[in-house]
């Protein structure tokens, strides 16, 4: 994703200097990964499951009813329950909450408070910050939650990034051309610690798009057309997100780099498959050993995706995980993108059909009064396909039980 909402000027700020014995200048993604297997921190929450906004909803709510008992917001699983234990607890959990949790929409600062008791009551699994929201809205938001909900953010740096008050990040073209590598960690780490603080959980970056199409369809948002200097910037962000406890989240797989246009804006042909093996899918395999999130893009891939856009192809979401993303929670770019036909009820069960685990739904501020209608329709058309067998319903409950895992959360904790 994303959409290139303007963002406020900000002066750029002077960032702290190079650590003494991280990442020496010149490493490559080698000794890269090596250092993550040492030193890499438990993955903070994610499923984006991202939501947003709506004021004063009332959502469909099915057979949904709240039980008296508490629930841990994050973090609470026990060593005790089995994985088959954990997908029976998914299982046993009211259909509706399982739809909940697959769902992320847009969130705005203005109308997060309102839509807080709604949202919370339909257990949606999160919202994606598109403003400067301020820690203090974020941790009440999230805190009115049985099942704590990401917090993410499209924060990649250059012409996309929510938060400027710290000063402004370079984007990758101009951080790959400007900084080392290690320069770059040290850049990414100071703004996804300050992100912590804000209660931001998930970034969707860095983006392992390579270029090769003139002019870019993502301009200044790609590191380079060479994929190995892609994948050592890539993996810079990458570490420095999980340093700072945020869950990175690379996109846009398979690749648009090749494109003539941003999938937000219009219909996107990439170049075949097979040139993509020798260019774009390089990033994905190479960062994979770091375990980051991953969102597929709505690019129509020749001999991939049999002319539909990859959120809506098993054999994309196949290609991704078996690059070493059988874990991760894997989220579509917007649903809300002209490069998306059809109805957006038609778009997410497509899309869950397709193996992706999370539907973002990024609508425009105005339209955030469409939200109550987005969930009901949606909760609607997946309950028809659970119930006709069109979506698995043992598959759909493995999904969340990813999306719980990289919150933390043990469902058999979970009291409905």
């Amino acid at each position: 994703m994303c959409i290139n909402y303007p963002y406020s000027t900000a002066a750029e700020h002077k960032r702290q200097g190079i650590i003494p014995g991280e990442i020496p200048d010149g490493e490559g993604l080698g000794v890269y990964t090596k250092n993550m297997r040492k030193r890499r921190v438990l993955l903070g929450l994610c499923g984006v499951v991202v939501i947003g906004v709506a004021v004063g909803i009332g959502l469909h709510m099915g057979g949904y009813r709240h039980s008296g008992g508490s629930v841990p917001h994050g973090g609470g699983g026990t060593a005790s329950h089995t994985p088959e234990d954990k997908l029976a607890c998914v299982q046993a959990l009211p259909q509706d909450i399982q739809i909940g949790q697959k769902l992320m929409l847009a969130g705005y600062s203005d109308q997060l408070p309102g839509s807080t008791a709604a949202l919370s009551q339909a257990s949606i699994g999160g919202v994606i910050i598109m403003d400067q929201t301020p820690a203090a809205e974020i941790a009440t938001f999230r805190g009115a939650f049985k099942i704590a909900p990401t917090i993410g953010v499209d924060q990649e740096g250059g012409p996309v990034q929510r938060y400027t008050s710290e000063g402004l990040l370079p984007g990758a073209e101009a951080m790959a051309s400007g900084f080392s590598a290690a320069q770059a960690y040290q850049q990414y780490l100071s703004d996804d610690r300050f992100l912590k603080g804000m209660g931001i959980t998930t970034n969707f970056a860095p983006v392992l798009d390579v270029i090769s199409y003139m002019p870019e369809p993502l301009p200044g948002r790609m590191y380079s057309s060479d994929p190995a200097v892609v994948a050592q910037y890539a993996s810079a962000a990458i570490r420095a997100a999980q340093t700072a406890d945020i869950t990175p989240v690379v996109k846009h797989f398979p690749g648009l780099g090749s494109t003539a246009i941003d999938t937000d804006y219009g219909t996107a042909t990439s170049d075949p498959l097979a040139t993509l093996r020798t260019r774009d899918l390089l990033p994905y395999q190479q960062v994979s050993p770091l375990k980051p999130d991953a969102m597929v893009g709505n690019v129509i891939v020749p001999d991939l995706t049999d002319g539909q856009p990859a959120v809506w192809s098993a054999a994309a979401v196949k290609l991704l995980r078996s690059y070493g993303y059988q874990d991760s929670v894997v989220y579509t770019d917007s649903l809300t993108a002209d490069a998306i036909p059809g109805t957006l009820e038609d778009a997410v069960v497509k899309a869950w059909q397709a193996g992706i685990d999370v539907a973002l739904v990024v609508q425009t501020h105005d339209h955030t009064a469409d939200v109550p209608s987005y969930i009901q329709s949606i909760t609607a058309s997946a309950d028809a396909a659970l119930q006709s067998g069109r979506l698995d319903s043992k598959a759909f409950a493995a999904s969340v039980l990813r999306i719980l895992d990289r919150k933390g959360i043990d469902p058999c904790t979970l009291a409905y």
